[in-house]
C-alpha cells in the first residue's frame, strides 16, 4: 500500500514540459507558476491501488500537481488554486455522498509549524484562550483540537486546526488572519524558527466527504484519524517523504461553535510539494475526484445550516 510503501532508488525525472496553448476560459497561458514552486515528476497512467512506485512502467505522462489538474479540466485562480473543475454542483455532490480531493492553497488557509516553550505562548497571544492551549498539549503526540481564536480588534472568532507532535510542537492549520498574528508574534512577520510558515515547502490537500475513511483504509494508512477525535493526525512514507494525514475540518467552520469542533469527513493531507502530484494521482486512482475550492465553500456553508 502507498501509506508505508517507500521507493526504491529511481530517478524520476520528467522530460521537459511541453507548451500550454493559451485556454481562452481562463484569458491567459498557463504554465508552472513559479509561486507554486511545482516540481515535475512522472506518473503513471494506470497505476495499482497500492501505487508501487518501484512498479513505475515506462507508458508515462508528466505530473506535477498543477499540470494534474489542468489535464482534470481546472479553472484556476489567480493564485493558481482550482476553483472548479467544469462542474461545481456535480462536485458539491461529489462532497456530499463521496469523497473529493481538494487543493487548499497557501492563501486562505496556512500551514505553520512551532516549536519550542514559547508555542503555547504564540497561540494565546494571537486570541486562544489558555485553558484551551493548556489542554491541547496534554494530548500529547499524534493528537489534537480545534482552538478558537477571538481578536481583541475586530472580535472576529477564528478557528485554527492544531496538531501535537513529538517533541511538542506543533502542526497549525490556520486561516491566514490568525496565521499572520502567529508569525507576527514570533518574529516581527516573518516567523522564526520557533514559528515557520511550510507555504514554499508543503502543499496542502483535503479529502472530503463520506468515503475519505475508506479510502484511506484503501491506501493502506491503517489506525487512520477518521475514527478519532478532531485533530487526530498520523505520518506516514510516500516516496521517501513524509506525508502528514490529519482529522480536520475544524479550520473551515470559523464562528460556528457549535460545529467546529465536530468531525465532517474531512482528511487533510500536508505533503512536500516534489510529490505533491503523485500523491493527488494516487488518491484519485483510488477514487477521490477532483473538486475546486467554489464546491467546497457551498459544502461548508450546508453543513453550517444543519
Amino acid at each position: 500500500m502507498f501509506a508505508m510503501r517507500v521507493a526504491a532508488a529511481r530517478a524520476l525525472v520528467a522530460p521537459s514540459r511541453r507548451a500550454i496553448s493559451p485556454n481562452p476560459r481562463f484569458g491567459k497561458t498557463f504554465g508552472v507558476p513559479t509561486h507554486r514552486h511545482r516540481k515535475h515528476r512522472v506518473v503513471p497512467k494506470n497505476a495499482a491501488a497500492e501505487i508501487d512506485l518501484d512498479a513505475l512502467m515506462p507508458d508515462s505522462i508528466e505530473g506535477d500537481l498543477e499540470g494534474l489538474q489542468e489535464e482534470a479540466g481546472a479553472v484556476f485562480d489567480e493564485t493558481g488554486v482550482p476553483l472548479s473543475y467544469g462542474d461545481t454542483q456535480a462536485e458539491l455532490e461529489t462532497l456530499r455522498t463521496k469523497v473529493g480531493v481538494v487543493d487548499r492553497g497557501n492563501q486562505k488557509w496556512r500551514l505553520l509549524r512551532l516549536s519550542g516553550a514559547s508555542a503555547a505562548d504564540m497561540l494565546v497571544e494571537a486570541g486562544a484562550g489558555e485553558d484551551a492551549v493548556t489542554t491541547l498539549f496534554a494530548k500529547g503526540p499524534n493528537k489534537g483540537s480545534a482552538l478558537t481564536f477571538s481578536s481583541v480588534w475586530t472580535y472576529k472568532k477564528e478557528v485554527a486546526t492544531c496538531h501535537v507532535q513529538a517533541g511538542g510542537g506543533l502542526l497549525v492549520v490556520a486561516p491566514a488572519g490568525v496565521a499572520d498574528i502567529l508569525l507576527q508574534a514570533a518574529g516581527g512577520g516573518g516567523g522564526s524558527e520557533t514559528c515557520v510558515d511550510l507555504a514554499e515547502r508543503c502543499s496542502f490537500l483535503s479529502l472530503v466527504g463520506p468515503n475519505a475513511g475508506a479510502l484511506l483504509q484503501a491506501a493502506g494508512v491503517t489506525g487512520g484519524s477518521m475514527d478519532q477525535s478532531m485533530g487526530t493526525h498520523r505520518t506516514f512514507g510516500f516516496e521517501g517523504r513524509p506525508v502528514v494525514a490529519c482529522n480536520g475540518g475544524g479550520e473551515l467552520f470559523s464562528g460556528n461553535e457549535t460545529i467546529e469542533h465536530e468531525k465532517h469527513g474531512v482528511v487533510n493531507l500536508i505533503v512536500d510539494e516534489g510529490v505533491a502530484g503523485l500523491l493527488w494521482a494516487a488518491v484519485t486512482n483510488l477514487g477521490a475526484e477532483p473538486v475546486g475550492l467554489t464546491a467546497l465553500e457551498a459544502w461548508v456553508a450546508q453543513v453550517a445550516e444543519r
